[in-house]
């Protein structure tokens, strides 16, 4: 036979244990919090993730179904969705730049990739890839674009797309003169190789700028390919200050 006490006991701790059941899905009693959600529906301005809806941040661009939210609840019970968990290398739409911190000088024909202008892209993505090049190739001696400035690209295997490429063309540019008349400029495959021309004053440095909208397959690399266009002894120099910039879009 069951005491008085022992009925009691028994009330006490299931009144308890409904107490706190019920806290914990109170946002008054719990308070904020955030947590992570797979989100399984998108609507206007809005997600669902684990049945919940949520209203986006301004951040949170071009939700989708899978992602890995980060969604946070109010003390008076409103949802909002922070935005999604990385899942790749690449954030989508925030720009990534790499950048020559001092210039990298060769004196071959052998294209290779560059040491700085890199980065590992993600399989199955759409990216706006730019890079803005200072160059000099110029022999001291015969004051003539010797060596000259050739370049290609590294994209990973499957990638598909094709590159602008704008600056100097081939010959010489005189000193003085704003473009010496001339110009490299077209559209390319990524493996197809531009040369570029130079200045005739060892003290000027010449700019390109290649840009490609790049659809990946795989994952790899995407980095620029460099080197002169006929061996001289003279080294061309890719310099501080050239950068890539790498914002994946889709």
């Amino acid at each position: 036979m069951t005491s008085g006490h022992g009925v009691h006991r028994d009330l006490a701790w299931a009144l308890k244990q409904q107490a706190q059941r019920a806290g914990e899905q109170a946002p008054s009693v719990r308070g904020a919090d955030w947590r992570l959600a797979t989100v399984t529906a998108v609507g206007a301005g809005t997600v669902t993730a684990d049945g919940i809806v949520c209203r986006c941040l301004a951040s949170y661009a071009a939700p989708a179904v899978g992602d890995v939210a980060v969604i946070s609840q109010s003390g008076s019970g409103n949802w909002i969705a922070l935005n999604r968990l990385a899942g790749s290398g690449t954030p989508l739409y925030t720009p990534v730049y790499r950048y020559k911190a001092a210039d990298t000088p060769r004196a071959t024909a052998t294209l290779a990739d560059d040491p700085d202008l890199t980065c590992l892209l993600d399989a199955n993505a759409v990216y706006r890839i730019e890079f803005t090049l200072h160059y000099a190739a110029i022999d001291l001696v015969s004051a003539s674009a010797a060596g000259r400035f050739r370049t290609q690209w590294t994209v990973p295997a499957g990638a598909s797309g094709f590159r602008s490429a704008v600056g100097p063309d081939q010959g010489q540019i005189l000193s003085g003169t704003s473009s010496g008349g001339a110009g490299r400029w077209g559209v390319h495959q990524f493996g197809t190789a531009c040369i570029y021309g130079d200045r005739n004053d060892n003290t000027l440095l010449c700019t390109a700028f290649e840009e490609a909208t790049v659809f990946t397959a795989s994952a790899g690399t995407v980095a620029l390919q460099w080197a002169q266009a006929v061996t001289n002894a003279t080294s061309t120099l890719l310099g501080q200050g050239s950068t890539l910039r790498v914002t994946r879009i889709g």
